[in-house]
């Protein structure tokens, strides 16, 4: 949603730019044009995609804990207390790995068009960025919470929207893996996605701003957030067992100061390539039996 509004604004500055050029009275021009912009970017805080970050937030009043305050409808109070206990448990799986963070802004949502407004997709159950998070109120879990609030911390550590500086898979594999969400496959039925040959083998391509939109198709447009989700937070978490937590914390740390794939090549010894195919070739070869069966 961010990336929309940053493509709009350049072409809102590039057409005012232009409009300027060809006005005859151009102090009447930049005063009409100024206002109506000026109007539409406080409609944003109060209203709006930047409301996380606004000082005056109508209709909503909050929760505060040591490292996270909480912003709910005032008029709606049916979960409230519910969800600020899934934060503090959100926030201390983030800690887990993250460290000492920032105080995050939590905002709930109970809509789509809140969803929309605030910056997420319509129909996400969540989403968090460098301003915090947004929580769709009916689908609030620690699970979710804790997976947004790693969007945010990822995109804090290093300074940048992680949709620009870290690839689909790892961003959003990392996120469910602090979140716990081992719900969604296992490695037996990642193993069958392989049979079945829907294992998407070019996620590790998936870079920048074309990466995010190839996420976005498959997750929304084709609606099977199911595979992906489950494959990267499997790919995340053979990273966790075979390099263990401190190497994932150091590449977060490297790829802040170099490309990501610079990074995961001096922390792991090997290129990103390398390891989806070490990764795909040990899904290949899981045992199809429970080890403690076989034994």
């Amino acid at each position: 949603m961010y990336i929309f509004l940053a493509l709009i604004s350049m072409w809102i500055v590039f057409d005012l730019f232009r409009g300027y050029k060809k006005a005859t009275n151009k102090k009447t021009y930049l005063t009409k044009n100024l206002s109506i912009l000026f109007g539409i970017i406080i409609v944003f805080f109060l209203f709006g995609p930047f409301f996380l970050i606004s000082p005056v937030k109508i209709g909503y009043s909050s929760l505060e804990s040591d490292g996270f305050t909480l912003f709910y409808p005032t008029f709606h109070k049916t979960r409230v207390q519910e969800i600020f206990e899934m934060a503090k448990e959100a926030e201390e799986d983030n800690k887990d790995f993250y460290g000492n963070i920032k105080n995050t802004k939590i905002l709930v949502g109970l809509s789509d068009i809140d969803m929309l407004r605030f910056g997420s997709h319509p129909k996400a159950n969540g989403s968090g960025t460098i301003f915090g998070v947004v929580i769709r109120e009916s689908k609030a879990t620690p699970n979710i919470i804790a997976h947004e609030m790693s969007h945010k911390n990822l995109a804090e550590i290093s300074s940048v929207q992680t949709s620009a500086k870290f690839p689909r898979w790892f961003d959003e594999g990392l996120a469910s893996y602090i979140g716990k969400m081992d719900y969604y496959k296992t490695e037996q039925d990642l193993k069958d996605d392989l049979d079945k040959g829907t294992y998407r083998k070019d996620i590790t391509e998936w870079k920048g701003i074309g990466g995010m939109f190839q996420w976005l198709s498959l997750t929304f447009i084709k609606s099977n957030p199911r595979l992906i989700y489950g494959q990267t937070y499997l790919m995340v978490k053979h990273l966790f067992d075979e390099y263990g937590q401190e190497k994932v914390y150091n590449l977060v740390v490297k790829s802040s100061e170099s490309s990501f794939d610079k990074a995961f090549l001096e922390v792991f010894g090997i290129t990103t390539d390398n390891f989806h195919k070490e990764f795909i070739e040990y899904i290949e070869n899981y045992p199809l039996l429970d080890p403690d069966i076989v034994n």
